[in-house]
């Protein structure tokens, strides 16, 4: 009888990829939970407001590590679940100390694309009133944008096994392959 590795999937990269739907997706696919950053912010927005000004300050870091011990309670009852964040250099230490003390396997997928397309799809979220009070806003320049991306290195991640994929065209992505990629990482014993 083989016993199942300690395994998770990470899904990162820069903002306005599309890492949240393709991980909902994943998650259906291959039926196992997905823990979205944005959704536990948004969460823990509603109980607050913008004039506490909480999660703007703290707002992320908290979010981010309320989502690595979610994860840690799934490695120590080695069950399998995604995470989905913009995650940052900073923050993978503490993701990589966490797989390293439960021996677990990693596959992560990185989202990166043009920061000028990138930046467009993100304020038009924003003009549609798609976007929670909690996220980040950019003014009409893009620079700002483009320097959060980079300070904090959101498309260089890399944990475990990674899969950098371009999401500058959605239509351009060959998803399959990724979802393929998720399958045979989760069923290699």
């Amino acid at each position: 009888m083989s016993i199942m590795k300690n395994k998770i999937i990470i899904v990162g990269g820069y903002c306005a990829t599309g890492k949240s739907t393709f991980s909902r997706k994943l998650s259906r696919l291959l039926n196992i939970p997905c823990f979205n950053k944005d959704v536990i912010k948004e969460i823990l927005g509603d109980s607050l407001s913008p004039e506490d000004n909480m999660i703007d300050k703290k707002g992320s870091n908290t979010t981010f590590l309320l989502m690595l011990h979610i994860a840690e309670q799934f490695l120590m009852s080695k069950k399998i679940c995604i995470l989905e964040s913009n995650i940052k250099l900073n923050e993978s230490e503490l993701i990589k100390k966490l797989l390293e003390k439960y021996n677990c396997e990693c596959l992560t997928f990185i989202f990166k694309g043009n920061l000028e397309v990138l930046f467009k799809r993100y304020t038009e979220r924003g003009k549609n009133g798609k976007r929670h009070w909690v996220h980040i806003t950019f003014d009409e320049n893009s620079d700002n944008f483009k320097k959060y991306q980079l300070q904090y290195g959101l498309g260089e991640v890399e944990i475990g096994k990674t899969i950098v994929t371009d999401t500058t065209v959605f239509d351009e992505v060959n998803y399959e392959e990724l979802y393929e990629a998720a399958k045979i990482f989760i069923n290699n014993k």
